[in-house]
């Protein structure tokens, strides 16, 4: 964001000759993009993991065809965005939610305009966890956490009951979003 105080008292408006060409405006970044600063300190992390952003606002950054590697289950993701926002989710723990991952569910793919997915996996779904966002027209999951790692562990969740290994409840969503904060 520029200051336009800050800019206007490095004085470069009032220094130039008649004929000069106009200064190149100097933009510096100053830390702390975001309001909330649980999300702006997790920013910083996204930025080094994952690179510049694909595109950004003083509000949201998101990355998309992102590939993770190890230990991370699920490897390429859509899209991973943050926003500046801190929501507070007091299941299984109390935390807070600002980070987003996007997966197309392989078995969720819509066929002909409409979705796939059983609607009964809605309510189950709504029933473990604020955290699971379905987009049935997408055939998509978004986790939303507190950081990829949570999000991870939300998405494969979600393809082991659609998969049928384990059931949608919310006892073992919650062992297995505590095992990762221990």
């Amino acid at each position: 964001m520029i200051k336009l105080k800050k800019l206007l008292k490095e004085n470069y408006w009032n220094e130039r000759k008649f004929g000069e060409p106009l200064p190149k405006l100097r933009i510096t970044e100053e830390a702390g993009v975001f309001k909330n600063k649980d999300a702006d300190s997790y920013l910083k992390t996204l930025n080094d993991m994952l690179g510049e952003a694909t595109y950004k606002s003083d509000k949201e950054y998101g990355w998309y065809d992102v590939t993770l590697e190890d230990p991370y289950y699920v490897k390429n993701l859509d899209k991973v965005y943050i926003i500046d926002e801190s929501v507070p989710h007091s299941f299984p723990a109390e935390h807070r939610d600002f980070c987003y991952s996007v997966y197309s569910v392989p078995e969720w793919e819509p066929k002909d305009g409409k979705h796939t997915i059983p609607t009964q996996l809605f309510e189950d779904f709504a029933k473990v966890t604020g955290s699971i966002i379905i987009d049935g027209l997408k055939g998509t999951v978004t986790a939303r956490c507190g950081d990829l790692v949570a999000n991870d562990v939300t998405i494969k969740f979600v393809l082991d009951v659609v998969a049928g290994d384990v059931k949608p409840e919310k006892e073992i969503y919650a062992k297995r979003i505590l095992a990762t904060r221990s």
